[in-house]
């Protein structure tokens, strides 16, 4: 939601305070345990602590969600690369399948960023019932808090495998690594709380509703499936909860691809969930940067990610294609200048995310941040997650499941999926949809590793893109813990994350 910042400003800097920790070094002090007794009274005090959950969700252009860190730990994927040379590090390390613990922007994006969502989350959850208020919008409160909780829990769960499952404030220095199932478990717990007590829509956007709510139950049902649980009884319930939102939520596709990612069109018909940023001037906070660090030095770009070459090679062509990539750079007046493998890096660039940081169009904002919303979630996904998944419980694809996949390639201008496809090869089309449909959207290295084609995508490389330089097998799935961590407590060394 766009969020009144002047008014949240002295609370956001106290839950901040309390806040700004990773997970083990925050437990020295618990989340709002100066505030609990004399704050939690009234509704405007449960809005200020609800508001102070989704607060990491933007908590700089640097650490939040809207910055180009979030990527970091999923570059091991194969559509997105980086420079070779440079202050590039962190983002190669993972792209050359040689991730370190100490790699600062995995330490801040995918480790301390989720769990200051979790903790100030908890901190709602303990405390919400001193609330005098009326019972629907308390309930509503608690949604809101167990949903951003499982959003977190999800995130880093996909990154770093076995957690400290934190569900308290409650200081414990010496917390055990609980293993993924125990993480999913209250991620769907959350999920099926939040899908039962949201509303079906707000008059604040970026609140999740109870359609968001099932859609990410979905995805999370979908990624139990696959790898490291492969749990296949859940491919059941991904299918159900996916048509469910496709069939009845309040969701359409886009008629043109492009036009997702124009700036007007932020609050469009098929984003389901977007984290909300505001262009307000001399407010970093509350912006995004991904459009400067996904152009390239020709634009005053910051170069920090572009597309793979083998994966530019491999997608179909077609309007999507277009939109997808940039291809052609332009000067200051939008002139044409050169092709991308005429450019310092011979990569082609991130389209999606470059309105609103082009300095001859009406949109732009700033020199270095734009309000772009970050969207995490679209009905085009839910439409693939429901053809995977009801593939993969039922042993082969119904009606249903070729239609959802031939409308998201109809409008990328590809032809219908071939009748008759059995299990595997209708669910190896899905994926390779959702790369092409989903690139650049965080989604591609959770999709390999939960469908264990890592390996076989890391072979494809262009020789012109960054090659491997460690092992490529599963001991690079999930990233290592932050060795930060590791030094304040031993006993996150212990699980399955590798060095």
């Amino acid at each position: 939601m766009k969020f009144n910042y002047k008014r949240y400003k002295s609370l956001f800097f106290l839950f901040l305070v309390l806040g700004t920790f990773s997970c083990q070094d925050s437990e020295e002090q618990p989340l709002g345990s100066l505030v609990n007794d004399s704050f939690f009274k009234t509704e405007s005090d449960l809005t200020a602590a609800v508001t102070a959950a989704y607060r990491p969700l933007i908590q700089d252009p640097w650490g939040g969600y809207g910055s180009t860190r979030m990527w970091v730990p999923l570059m091991g994927a194969d559509d997105l690369t980086t420079l070779p040379g440079g202050n590039k590090q962190d983002f190669r390390e993972f792209d050359t399948f040689n991730p370190t613990n100490i790699n600062p922007a995995l330490i801040g994006s995918a480790w301390r960023n989720p769990y200051d969502i979790i903790y100030a989350a908890n901190n709602v959850l303990e405390n919400y019932d001193k609330v005098e208020g009326r019972e629907e919008f308390i309930t509503q409160s608690v949604a809101q808090a167990r949903f951003l909780r499982a959003f977190a829990y999800f995130w880093i769960t996909r990154v770093y495998g076995d957690l400290p499952l934190v569900t308290s404030t409650v200081t414990d220095l010496e917390i055990e690594l609980s293993p993924v199932s125990s993480i999913y478990e209250l991620i769907v717990e959350d999920l099926q709380f939040a899908k039962s007590n949201l509303p079906v829509s707000w008059t604040e956007p970026g609140k999740p509703t109870s359609w968001t709510a099932k859609s990410y139950l979905s995805l999370v049902y979908l990624t139990m499936g696959g790898w490291p649980l492969k749990d296949e009884s859940k491919y059941a319930l991904a299918a159900a909860e996916a048509k469910d939102v496709i069939d009845n939520g309040p969701y359409t596709l886009m008629e043109n691809f492009a036009d997702l990612w124009t700036m007007e069109n932020e609050k469009n018909s098929e984003f389901i969930w977007s984290i909300q940023y505001t262009g307000i001037a001399g407010n970093p906070q509350l912006t995004s940067i991904v459009g400067y660090t996904t152009m390239p030095s020709e634009e005053n770009g910051w170069d920090d990610l572009f597309f793979e070459l083998g994966f530019y090679n491999r997608f179909p062509d077609g309007p999507r294609k277009d939109a997808t990539f940039h291809t052609q750079f332009e000067d200051a007046e939008g002139n044409p200048t050169i092709t991308f493998d005429q450019s310092s890096s011979k990569h082609p660039y991130m389209a999606k995310y470059r309105d609103g940081a082009i300095r001859y169009l009406p949109s732009f904002m700033h020199p270095f941040m734009t309000g772009r919303d970050i969207c995490h979630l679209r009905l085009a996904e839910v439409m693939l997650i429901y053809a995977e998944a009801q593939t993969m419980a039922d042993g082969s694809p119904n009606t249903a499941a070729y239609n959802a996949i031939n409308q998201i390639r109809f409008r990328a201008g590809l032809d219908d999926l071939t009748p008759g496809l059995g299990k595997i090869d209708f669910r190896d089309a899905v994926i390779e949809e959702r790369g092409w449909e989903l690139a650049g959207e965080y989604s591609r290295w959770f999709d390999l590793i939960r469908t264990e084609k890592v390996e076989e995508m890391a072979a494809l490389k262009d020789p012109l893109d960054l090659q491997p330089k460690g092992t490529v097998n599963k001991s690079i799935y999930h990233a290592p813990i932050p060795y930060s961590e590791i030094l304040l407590n031993p006993n996150l060394a212990n699980g399955t994350q590798y060095p």
